[in-house]
């Protein structure tokens, strides 16, 4: 960026002390791209920890300020419910000022899948399109991590949104399974895919996916914290921070083969299609044979019958959904 600021970009920078609820002081479908970090729940009192930085500015922290905060709890115990309503009146006025085509994306970390719903399922009845989700890794493990290994998310999610005239909405994928197989399928898929996984990679793994697959509302109201069911079920190293299968045993997960494969195609089909990616079959293959190694390894043959029922050929070997309708999970 260093190359594009000069005298007339400073000149032209505006500094703002407010709200993201409210950004009546910008036009409509003015903005070219929105990059947001907003505070994920009651994990970081921001603007408690911000008074030097205030005093440094000489910006006054008001107690309307501190009505205006998008926090759980902090110094005035707000709710769940009141976070929950400032971020979605943030995400309003931002579909509101930026312009058509154009992108927003949303950086986020919470181990509660309620929040990650709410996120998806404001932008999209503001209009947003949801495009994809990337993780974006802290460069050190942070104190509160160490305190916390077990609860503390380090890293992020980036999700990404566009604004379009016509958007679609993330479809809900008839998987054949309830939601604890869905759970333990995909954990145990990344932890065969890494030899282990930490908190991170299943956590922003199961996102993804619900993301992908159109599930997180039945996340959300199912699994608000994994720890139970990540200490119950797998082996922790503290040393690599790794969850693994537990010693002498199996995958718990007794899910059909070609159920299985069916979950994995859809998600990787559907990132394809958003990233306008076309997929032959030896892409297939080799990006989900490291996802199915807890079990018996599937044939080629395996995966094509099931590719055949939910995708149709493009060209001479490329594959992508067929474009049937909503569907739905159950």
């Amino acid at each position: 960026m260093n190359y594009f600021i000069n005298k007339n970009t400073i000149n032209r920078a505006k500094i703002v002390k407010g709200t993201a609820t409210d950004l009546s002081f910008i036009e409509n479908e003015s903005v070219d791209y929105i990059y947001t970090d907003p505070p994920y729940g009651k994990k970081i009192p921001y603007l408690d920890l911000s008074i030097m930085w205030n005093a440094w500015l000489d910006l006054e922290v008001t107690e309307k300020d501190y009505q205006l905060e998008a926090i759980e709890g902090g110094t005035i115990q707000k709710s769940k419910q009141e976070y929950n309503q400032l971020i979605a009146q943030s995400i309003r006025e931002m579909y509101r000022v930026l312009k058509f085509e154009r992108w927003l994306s949303f950086v986020f970390a919470h181990k509660d899948p309620e929040f990650w719903h709410l996120i998806l399922d404001t932008a999209e009845s503001c209009g947003f399109e949801y495009v994809g989700a990337v993780p974006q890794k802290n460069g050190q493990t942070s104190f509160k991590k160490r305190q916390n290994p077990f609860t503390v998310l380090s890293g992020q999610l980036i999700i990404n949104f566009r604004k379009v005239p016509t958007p679609k909405a993330v479809m809900k994928a008839n998987l054949g399974m309830d939601i604890t197989e869905i759970v333990m399928q995909t954990v145990e898929g990344i932890i065969a895919k890494n030899d282990g996984a930490t908190l991170e990679q299943i956590n922003d793994e199961l996102i993804i996916k619900g993301l992908e697959l159109g599930f997180l509302d039945l996340l959300a109201k199912e699994y608000s914290d994994l720890t139970p069911i990540l200490l119950d079920n797998f082996d922790y190293d503290e040393k690599t921070e790794l969850y693994t299968i537990k010693k002498d045993s199996k995958f718990k997960s007794k899910i059909d083969v070609k159920l299985r494969i069916k979950y994995y195609l859809i998600s990787y089909l559907r990132r394809m299609e958003r990233d306008n990616k076309s997929s032959s079959f030896d892409d297939i293959v080799f990006n989900i044979l490291p996802l199915l190694k807890n079990g018996t390894t599937p044939e080629n043959q395996t995966i094509l019958s099931v590719l055949e029922d939910i995708a149709q050929r493009v060209g001479d070997d490329n594959w992508r959904l067929k474009q049937e309708g909503q569907l739905s999970l159950f």
